[in-house]
């Protein structure tokens, strides 16, 4: 068996959203200043880095991360390699079984470098969501900052997939990742009330 990191570190050099708030880490105390531990704080926009949208993030009357169904973000996956793509059509599925894999990553490598923010990113065809959904599909991941345009205040994919009941999580580390299929465990912190939520992905080999 073989784990596979998925997970960008949040680390200062992390590009937010532009607007949102940056990944910040410090330490408050520190052993070698006389402290009787280190103690650190971060800050973070929950959005940042590797996370999970829920569907209170563009839904008002969505679930909020908490409430989610943790069945959903453990088992079988497909990985499915998408390089220079602009649109991800259904094409870039084929081959794929919902029944046996009901959770899709879509690898790209179009902004692996976390620390610039890209002004553009590839996207799903306005089609795939709905088809997505009628295949068995329940969430999917890429190793894009949204499963939107950047600079598209509508939200239409996160819609359309919400609609199709597939969640989604975002800014994964795909490039260890080979096309085929995997275990996939990606759990989210249990915020309150939250739209959102950085969270560790793995792969596991089956």
């Amino acid at each position: 068996m073989q784990i596979i990191d998925i997970t960008h570190p949040h680390s200062n050099t992390l590009a937010p959203w532009p607007g949102d708030t940056p990944f910040k880490f410090e330490f408050v105390a520190r052993l070698r200043d006389g402290a009787t531990c280190n103690v650190g704080k971060f800050t973070s926009g929950i959005h940042s880095g590797t996370h999970m949208d829920a569907p209170l993030h563009y839904n008002d009357a969505g679930l909020s991360i908490d409430q989610l169904d943790l069945g959903i973000l453990l088992g079988p996956a497909r990985v499915f390699l998408a390089p220079n793509t602009v649109t991800f059509t259904r094409e870039i599925f084929a081959g794929l079984d919902g029944r046996a894999t009901p959770r899709v990553l879509v690898r790209t490598n179009h902004c692996d470098d976390k620390t610039v923010f890209p002004p553009r990113i590839p996207t799903l065809a306005p089609d795939v969501p709905a088809w997505l959904g009628a295949q068995g599909i329940r969430l999917i991941g890429l190793d894009l900052p949204s499963v939107d345009q950047v600079d598209d205040a509508t939200m239409q994919i996160h819609h359309q997939l919400d609609a199709a009941n597939i969640l989604i999580l975002e800014n994964l580390d795909l490039r260890a990742a080979q096309p085929g299929v995997y275990e996939l465990i990606a759990l989210p912190l249990k915020i309150a009330g939250a739209e959102g939520s950085p969270i560790r992905a793995v792969l596991r080999t089956t």
